[in-house]
This record gives C-alpha cells, structure tokens and sequence, in this order.
C-alpha cells in the first residue's frame, strides 16, 4: 500500500497522490504491480480509503467519517446505501474539531443528501464541557420548531465518539461576520447584532419541554456573575464590585441567550438570513450579558466612537426592550474581573497589569455616563 507522510493531528482524510495510481477499468488502482498482460494489481481506491481508516482509526477525519456514516444511518432507509465523500478538516474550537464532507444516501426519499459536518470532542474537552454539547443539541432542537428571521443549523444527532458525544448537523453556507466598521461594506455592525441579539430574546421559551441551563430572573444572573470578586483584593476591585452591587440587573425574568454573540459565530451568505452556529452556551440569563460579549468593554465597539449606543438603539428598534448602557457595563466589568482572574492565575492571553487596565476603563466609562 502507499506510505503516506506523517500528517498534522487533525488534519483531513488523505487523498491518493503518486505514481502507483493507475486508471483501469474506469477506476483507480494503487498498482503494487502488474500482470503478464499489462494489467495493474492492487487496491482499487475504495479499499485504500478503508485500509486507511482501519489504519487511523483513532484520527480525528477517520473518527468522523465513522460518525457521521452512522448519523446518516440511522436517519436514511434500512436498505439504503451511505457513501461518505472526502473528509476534510473545518476548523477548531476550544475544546473540539470541526470535520465536514459531502454524504450521499441512495434511495434518498427524505432528502438527505448533501453537506454534513461532525464536532468532534478534542483530547482536551472535559465532562462539564460535555454536558454543554448535549444540552445545545437540545436548544437546536427546539429551535428548529421557531419560525425565526435568522437560521439555525438542522441538528442530526448527538453520537458517541470514543472522547465523548460528537455533535452531527447540515452543513450552513456563509462566511463568518467581521464586525469591525467598513470592513464589510454591506454590514453595519450594530444593526446586524442588535438585530439578531433582539430576535433571540423574543424567543418564548415556556412551551418548551426543558428551559435551558440558567437562572430564572435577570437579577440572579447578575448575582451570580459577581462571584468573579470572590477572594480577589485591591482598590480596582473593591471599586469595581461596589459600582457592581448599586447596579445589580432588575428582577425581570430571564430571556433566552446565545451567550457567545461573536463574528465568527455568525455566518452570511448572499440571498440568505444570517445564520447563527455554535449554541455551546446558550443559556437562560439577562439580555444585556449578550450585548457584552460582543462589546467586551472596549472603549470603542466595533472601531465606533458610539458602537454601543448604536448597538443599543439597534436593538430597540428591532423589537428589544430599552436596555441602559450601565446594564451592560455590568457584565462587562464583570467578564473583565474575571479574565483579571485568570491572568493572575497564569492564563489568558493579557498580563494582570493590563487586565486591570481593562476594568479601570469600563469603570471610568461608565462613570462619564452617569
């Protein structure tokens, strides 16, 4: 058999390349050989991609291509034939790995041929993560019964993978949303979040069969947010926690968040609604916490002297309830606290001295407002 060279740990499948392919018979054939008349001998291409997920069965493109045959299994007719095409490498997450490829099902009465994409658990994603993936699968589910102005990916199912459960859906066209002012020319960045963070609040979830995750009301979701000050010290801090006590979320009840409102997570495509991927931490909470994932407490959002009242004013006109800039100053000082947290414990991309900084600046911002 071909010697394929060492390979990136999560790479995609390998693809035939060299000399010893040859095309016989109207397919291709890894030729070890040949017979007295010329004739090639060897594996035809569909042994050679099976010896070589036999061979890297433990890959993260050989885990996929096992998982999402399954996935497509179990949703296709008893005596329907599944063909997984090529498998190539998507992209990466914190604690998983994004394979796609093309899947072909005949006879395919319910439409289920076409793109798929399996997230598969990392080496490193943990139990508490795990559980995260399940009840997003759920979320998915229960969106797929919402009519709603943006799309959401069609959910397979959650299937074992031998690091943990992997996640199977359609694959949804379009290129992540780059946030930053004109660097889209037909996006305004504002009117594209506000928008989008007003119609996932509107969701009414009480008709649910399981909410998500998540306090019931707005205050105690800030309630639990200001655990980020426990043990930590100093005058920022004791300033910081104090402006954060007086503007404690009200006792509304929670809204639906997606609670990781990022470019990248938000994909556009030509003629289609937005489509919204990655419902990890989705999760019951304030509305204000959405808005300040995408601010993140910097001076200028979106590369905007007024990005947040923008933001804001956005948001109401699509149908969200007035939300003050201090409510979302709240989480935000509260995210900064904490990745101040882990700066001092190591990790984070910042040193502490510029953590702090960070939280020193929302402050003073929210101080000029008042």
């Amino acid at each position: 058999m071909k010697m394929v060279r060492r390979r990136k740990r999560y790479s995609g499948e390998p693809t035939p390349d060299g000399e010893e392919w040859i095309e016989w018979g109207g397919e291709l054939i890894s030729a070890v050989g040949f017979t007295e008349g010329g004739a090639p001998y060897g594996l035809t291409l569909p042994e050679w991609r099976e010896e070589m997920a036999r061979g890297e069965v433990t890959t993260g493109w050989a885990r996929a291509k096992t998982i999402l045959e399954s996935a497509l299994r179990s949703r296709a007719m008893p005596a329907a034939s599944v063909e997984v095409g090529w498998v190539k490498h998507v992209g990466d997450g914190l604690s998983r790995v994004v394979f796609g490829a093309h899947v072909d099902v005949s006879p395919d009465p319910g439409g289920l041929r076409g793109e798929y994409v399996a997230l598969l658990p990392n080496r490193d994603s943990r139990p508490e993560v795990h559980a995260r993936w399940v009840r997003e699968a759920r979320v998915l589910h229960q969106l797929s019964g919402e009519e709603l102005p943006f799309r959401v990916p069609e959910l397979v199912g959650v299937f074992p993978d031998r690091l943990g459960p992997a996640l199977v859906r359609r694959y949804l066209q379009g290129v992540p949303a780059d946030l930053r002012a004109g660097m889209m020319p037909s996006v305004r960045p504002p009117c594209l979040l506000g928008s989008l963070a007003g119609a996932i609040h509107r969701i009414r979830v009480e008709a649910w069969p399981e909410l998500p995750s998540g306090p019931p009301t707005r205050r105690a979701h800030g309630e639990e947010a200001m655990a980020v000050f426990d043990d930590l010290s100093g005058p920022e801090i004791r300033d910081a926690r104090d402006w954060a006590r007086e503007h404690l979320p009200s006792a509304q009840p929670a809204a639906l968040l997606h609670g990781d409102l990022l470019g990248q997570n938000i994909l556009l495509c030509p003629g289609e609604p937005p489509a919204l991927i990655d419902w990890e931490f989705c999760r019951m909470g304030d509305p204000a916490y959405d808005l300040a994932i995408v601010t993140r407490g910097t001076r200028r959002p979106f590369q905007m002297a007024d990005g947040l009242s923008r933001l804001l004013d956005s948001y109401e006109q699509a149908g969200g309830e007035r939300i003050r800039p201090a409510s979302v100053h709240f989480h935000e000082i509260c995210l900064a606290v904490n990745w101040y947290r882990a700066a001092i414990g190591g990790e984070g991309p910042d040193p502490p001295e510029h953590a702090l900084a960070r939280v020193r600046g929302i402050l003073r911002r929210a101080a000029d407002l008042a």
